[in-house]
């Protein structure tokens, strides 16, 4: 269960990361000297989706413990 959660995390991640590239694209080539706002705002929303994806993801990992054994 928890590789799932590790691997959905990754995954929204990704994918929101992705979106956010293409919704700042629109935004950047839209017309215009402001450009369409709704593509930045969409693509900034895309972007804390994926910042808070990373974040939960190596917070999982933080702690924990693994053990190196040394032989002689």
């Amino acid at each position: 269960m928890k590789n799932l959660i590790d691997i959905l995390l990754g995954l929204v991640g990704i994918l929101a990361l992705v979106f956010a590239v293409w919704q700042f694209y629109q935004f950047i080539s839209s017309a215009g000297r402001e450009g369409n706002t709704s593509y930045l705002w969409t693509a900034i929303g895309a972007a804390v989706v994926a910042c808070v994806c990373a974040l939960g993801y190596f917070l999982r990992h933080v702690n924990k413990e693994e053990e190196i054994h040394i032989t002689q």
